[in-house]
C-alpha cells in the first residue's frame, strides 16, 4: 500500500494484508476485492466446491465461508469503533466457526451470494462512518484496531485467501 500511515494503528499481523493493497482508496479497495472474489468464483467449477489441497485443511467453500464470516466480525467491530464505542470485545477462532458448519449443505453459488451480501453491507457501513470516526482506537481479541484499519485488514484479508485458491487450490 501506498499510504504506510496506516500501519501505526494496527495490529502487527495486519501488515501482511495491507501489503496486498494497491492504495489508501478504501471503496476503491473494498470494489476491486470484490470482483476479485466475484471472479475466483467463477473459477471453481462442481467438481472442485469440496475440494481441499491437505486432508487437514478447508475446503474451497470453506475458505469462501470463512472469508464471509471474518468480514461479519470485522465489519461489526467496525461500526462498534466508529461509533465511539469503548467496550472490549472479544476474539473469535476461526477453525471452530468452521467446524460449526462443517456439515451444513450450501450450495457454491448460495455462498457467492451471501459474500455479496455481506461485501455490499460492509460498503454501506464505512459509506456512513465519517472521516472522524475512522480514527477511533478500539480493542477486540486484545489488540487495538480503528475502523480504517479494519477495513483495510478486511480487504487485504479476503485478497489473501482468493490468491491463497488460485495457488493452492486451483494451481494457478
Amino acid at each position: 500500500m501506498t499510504n504506510k500511515t496506516i500501519y501505526k494503528d494496527a495490529p502487527e499481523y495486519c501488515g501482511y494484508y495491507f501489503d496486498l493493497i494497491q492504495s489508501d482508496d478504501l471503496f476503491s479497495e473494498f470494489e476491486k476485492s470484490k470482483e476479485l472474489t466475484l471472479n475466483v468464483f467463477e473459477l471453481i467449477s462442481p467438481e472442485l466446491e469440496n475440494y481441499s489441497y491437505l486432508s487437514n485443511k478447508w475446503t474451497i467453500k470453506e475458505v469462501f465461508r470463512h472469508i464471509i464470516d471474518m468480514e461479519r466480525i470485522f465489519a461489526y467491530r467496525a461500526f462498534r469503533f466508529s461509533r465511539f464505542d469503548e467496550t472490549e470485545l472479544s476474539g473469535v477462532e476461526e477453525n471452530d466457526y468452521i467446524e460449526k458448519v462443517k456439515q451444513t449443505d450450501v450450495k457454491l453459488s448460495d455462498l457467492q451470494e451471501e459474500y455479496l451480501a455481506v461485501r455490499n453491507s460492509t460498503i454501506w457501513i464505512y459509506r456512513n462512518i465519517k472521516s472522524e470516526m475512522l480514527d477511533f482506537k478500539g480493542t477486540a481479541n486484545k489488540q487495538t484496531y480503528t475502523p480504517r484499519t479494519l477495513g483495510f485488514a478486511m480487504i487485504g484479508h479476503n485478497i489473501h485467501h482468493c490468491n491463497f485458491i488460485k495457488t493452492k487450490y486451483l494451481n494457478q
